[in-house]
């Protein structure tokens, strides 16, 4: 009953515990925790961190659905003059990175501070 999800994230970024492993030929892959309430009317929510290395990661929370579509925040921007379409190609350069990576590069950054 005193387990919760941020209880179960700390233990897979714990490295002294070998629960995350980021060297000596095998890493961890990435993560998840998911929240599994037991009134059906509430809805699960799965966190995953999606990148090698859960003590420096950020888990995003997720939820199935049926019907669901791509939130903006996911999208990697598009570009009226993209350097991808031009001739000659790549020329010069834009930033492709999407909402949500910038966020998790900056809490990542404030995780790093932390430290």
């Amino acid at each position: 009953g005193d387990i919760t999800a941020e209880t179960l994230m700390s233990i897979l970024r714990d490295k002294d515990s070998g629960i995350c492993v980021d060297s000596e030929g095998f890493r961890t892959a990435g993560s998840m925790v998911s929240v599994l309430p037991r009134d059906p009317a509430l809805p699960c929510v799965h966190f995953f961190t999606a990148t090698p290395d859960p003590s420096r990661s950020v888990f995003k929370p997720f939820v199935f659905v049926a019907g669901i579509k791509p939130v903006p925040q996911v999208r990697s921007p598009s570009f009226l003059q993209d350097p991808a379409k031009q001739i000659p190609r790549f020329q010069s350069s834009v930033d492709r990175r999407h909402e949500l990576y910038r966020r998790h590069q900056a809490a990542l950054e404030l995780m790093e501070q932390d430290r």
